[in-house]
């Protein structure tokens, strides 16, 4: 392998998405791995949610970059695979690359911290009977993990029940019940519908701006995911001009919704679903100074919308929770309703109990962990500038449009990268600046309140591209626009798919890469007007050096 060849011992916590794709490429460079999941099963937050779930991201955006899985014609007819597909979808990819003989299930880490004596990470497992030791550390575990639970003004005086969404397995619990889902997330979308269909009555309360609404699939079929309008043409536009865009693209789906409505007038579900649409659209610019596209969150999954159009007689929508009473929720507009189950949509805390809760634990680590739960002052969501490559967070960074699962990957093929020490990061000092300026760009486009209550919140295409730079992978499309138009157009204006970093750099697999965005699904109408107003917003930065004309994602940041 070479005089430069260097193998280091890893041990990944978590064996979820961002654990078995990590393995995956730490094995890739030639690293030895032990993973450690404390369940008995792989696929993480997938195998234990509610059992009806489904994706709010379609295949070909949650996808890893190399393996599309057994349906051969998911790229040509996309789809929101549901928790349990998804799963399947896991297993799959470990056994392709014989990633399951590296994997100790049922393994709990009990304890985790550096020995100074032979400068080694410890870990403890289960009943501390046993202790491994490595050279670098991937905590993999998830930042679904932990519920977060508010605590409601005389919750004490509530006889009903307060459950968080992780207790929901069935909707069917909802059955002849009075339910208050808090929240507006995906996830409480699809509390709130489930509700609405299965209970006496339902409430959904939300305290301030919901997530910029967004349907799983644009006619209200399984046609074509919403998704598809994902692409590097769309997610360029300049995030200074959100409202604008976003009037633009609300009024563009408004006219599509009315023209189908007029010429499909005896087709009652789709004249339904064009109804809920634009209810949704409604929704969405009700708010557009203080949520749009680009500063808040997407709610990938219109739900909501469907529950308090269809279910109108028997869902509302309140606002806060002021306090509670024996029987009922007193709302922050004084309207009181009487209520049996209280259901928690309200995110998840980030917790490390075993860097903070342990014999073994030095201020040290409890200092490590209590830095990591604010994840974008990591580096790149990823490193402590005090600790350099030693340990790294995958999985943490949270977009507010797209998926976790190729984050994951992009952040794992740089950690192999980085143990192989074909890269290296950045001094200390400098780590600490990027970190100053990267949180400053985001509390301006994403605005301080999210980033400080949601701190692993990131772009994804200009946190994805900001990777694929880092690590060498990042496409020419200049060359590409050249020498090959039809994969240029392709990535332009097809999903971002995370195949398109496999076509050069470290690892690249350019042949099957190039099928696999070629052979995609793409919408041509919508993504072409993006790429030409793209083009306009180029002109102005290039001819006139507008700097809020300047395309998003194209420079580093």
């Amino acid at each position: 392998m070479g005089d430069n060849y260097i193998q280091v011992d890893v041990g990944i916590i978590g064996c979820g998405p961002s654990g078995l794709v990590t393995l995956k490429e730490l094995l890739a460079e030639g690293h030895r791995c032990t993973v450690f999941e404390k369940s008995n099963l792989l696929g993480g937050l997938f195998t234990q949610a509610y059992q009806q779930g489904i994706l709010v991201s379609s295949h070909l955006l949650t996808m890893f970059s190399d393996f599309v899985g057994k349906d051969k014609e998911i790229l040509n007819k996309p789809r929101m695979l549901s928790f349990i597909e998804y799963s399947q979808y896991l297993n799959d990819y470990a056994d392709y690359f014989h990633l399951k003989e590296f994997i100790q299930f049922q393994t709990e880490v009990k304890s985790l911290w550096k020995d100074y004596s032979d400068n080694k990470w410890k870990i403890c497992v289960n009943n501390f009977n046993h202790i491994y030791s490595f050279d670098r550390i991937a905590i993999c575990c998830g930042i679904f993990e932990n519920a977060s639970i508010p605590l409601f003004h005389n919750q004490h005086l509530f006889q009903g029940k307060i459950k968080h969404l992780k207790d929901i397995q069935f909707y069917e619990d909802f059955h002849n019940k009075h339910i208050c889902i808090v929240g507006s997330g995906e996830s409480a979308s699809d509390m709130i519908l489930a509700a609405a269909q299965y209970g006496k009555q339902a409430f959904l309360s939300i305290r301030k701006d919901h997530g910029f609404i967004i349907p799983r699939y644009i006619h209200g079929n399984r046609d074509e995911p919403a998704d598809l309008d994902t692409s590097r043409a769309h997610h360029s536009i300049p995030r200074a001009w959100g409202v604008l865009h976003t009037y633009i693209d609300m009024i563009h789906s408004l006219i599509k919704s009315y023209f189908n409505s007029f010429f499909y007038q005896n087709e009652d579900q789709l004249d339904e679903y064009n109804l809920i649409r634009r209810t949704g659209i409604y929704m969405n610019l009700k708010q557009i100074q203080t949520s749009n596209i680009w500063t808040t969150f997407g709610t990938k999954n219109s739900n909501l919308v469907e529950a308090l159009v269809k279910y109108k007689d028997k869902c509302s929508r309140k606002s806060g929770i002021k306090e509670l009473k024996r029987n009922s929720i007193i709302f922050d507009d004084n309207s009181e309703e009487y209520v049996d189950e209280i259901i928690c949509c309200t995110g998840f805390q980030i917790l490390f109990p075993f860097l903070e809760q342990n014999s073994q634990s030095n201020f040290e680590m409890k200092r490590l962990a209590n830095d990591a739960k604010i994840s974008h002052n990591l580096f790149k969501h990823c490193f402590h500038p005090d600790f350099g490559d030693e340990i790294i967070w995958i999985g943490f960074a949270r977009p507010a449009l797209g998926a976790i699962p190729p984050l994951s990957e992009l952040q794992a093929r740089w950690f192999a990268l980085l143990c192989s020490k074909k890269l290296k990061l950045p001094t200390k000092l400098e780590m600490n600046k990027q970190i100053y300026n990267y949180v400053k760009y985001l509390k301006w486009q994403l605005t301080s309140y999210r980033i400080d209550r949601l701190t692993n919140l990131t772009d994804y295409l200009i946190y994805s591209d900001n990777l694929a730079r880092t690590i060498g992978c990042r496409p020419d499309l200049t060359r590409i626009f050249f020498q090959e138009p039809n994969l240029w157009i392709k990535l332009m204006c097809g999903s971002l798919l995370n195949a398109q970093y496999r076509l050069t750099g470290p690892h690249a697999k350019r042949k099957q890469a190039k099928e696999i965005i070629l052979q995609a699904r793409w919408i041509k109408q919508s993504n072409i007007l993006y790429l030409i107003m793209l083009i306009c917003y180029a002109f102005f930065w290039f001819v006139f050096g507008i700097e809020s004309c300047k395309p998003a994602s194209w420079y580093p940041l």
